[in-house]
């Protein structure tokens, strides 16, 4: 029994590394006030979604974008739970306005980087 227990824990162990993952994001703003922004970064860690869908989860966005039109906005929203993809992969989507800067703000909308879940 011993073997068995020590596999237990190796797989647990194995469990536990590939639900500690991050995803990462790349687009462009919308285009407003005559210009526009990229935005680029990587997600926080997986946040558990427990109280309505069981094994779910969502990642914060948090960050700035290029300061493009002398200045940046900033980024601070939370992806929706995660989409199933296939060969075990998964996405999140995310639609968020920017922080309200020069009389103006943005809107950001896209998928993260595909990770496996």
């Amino acid at each position: 029994m011993k073997g068995v227990r020590e596999l237990s824990d190796c797989v647990d162990q194995l469990n536990d590394k590939t639900r500690e993952h991050v995803h990462s994001h790349i687009g462009v703003t919308t285009f407003d006030a005559g210009h526009s922004h990229m935005h680029l970064g990587v997600t926080g860690t997986p946040i558990p979604a427990k109280i309505y869908f069981e094994k779910q989860h969502y990642h914060e966005i948090a960050g700035k974008t290029t300061f493009n039109d002398g200045h940046f906005h900033f980024l601070k929203a939370d992806t929706g739970l995660s989409i199933p993809l296939q060969n075990g992969y998964h996405t999140h989507y995310f639609s968020f306005r920017t922080s309200f800067n020069e009389g103006h703000d943005h809107k950001i909308t896209g998928f993260v980087e595909a990770t496996r879940s």
